[in-house]
């Protein structure tokens, strides 16, 4: 084994994530609720007196419930695969020219982007994938035409943003 197998190796043998970690989580979500919610009404000392204890008791009962090690150790992995998407999708977006900024101008689209965020979420605390794809969807003929549609639409949205989309832009900001 190597030396970063050995050191995990060894930190999974002193219960640091089933221990530690758990205990770090909740002092962080705790201290900075408090800190959000309770600004005012409780000093930052006995928010994190508080927030102490409430993580000790948490560690406590993550030592004799191993669902919760099992719980954060699928969700980490689970979350870490939810940013990766989100980091591709933006990255995507700045190649073709679009902010994120742009995209939430729009009430409905931002009510969008927080529905698809709470279904994401929920997916991935119920241990379940988001999309729920029939078998047919894991061919390359699928896909083949998939991306077919998505260079179609590319194009057709460049094209639309010619002289008669520019048209339209200007006077909807005559308008406002």
């Amino acid at each position: 084994m190597g030396v970063l197998e050995t050191m995990l190796q060894n930190l999974v043998n002193m219960e640091f994530f089933q221990l530690l970690f758990p205990f770090l989580l909740a002092l962080a979500i705790i201290y900075g609720l408090l800190r959000w919610a309770l600004k005012e009404q409780i000093p930052k000392s006995a928010a994190g007196l508080i927030s102490i204890i409430i993580a000790f008791f948490v560690m406590l009962y993550s030592s004799w419930n191993t669902w919760v090690y099992t719980f954060l150790t699928n969700i980490s992995g689970v979350w870490l695969m939810i940013a990766s998407v989100v980091i591709f999708l933006v990255l995507i977006l700045a190649i073709v020219g679009i902010k994120f900024s742009e995209l939430t101008e729009k009430l409905w689209l931002k009510w969008v982007i927080a529905l698809v965020i709470i279904y994401i979420i929920i997916m991935a605390f119920l241990g379940t994938s988001p999309i729920m794809f029939p078998t047919w969807v894991g061919g390359s003929d699928f896909w083949t035409i998939v991306f077919f549609i998505v260079i179609l639409a590319i194009v057709m949205y460049f094209f639309s943003k010619g002289e008669g989309g520019e048209a339209g832009a200007s006077e909807e900001g005559k308008k406002g």
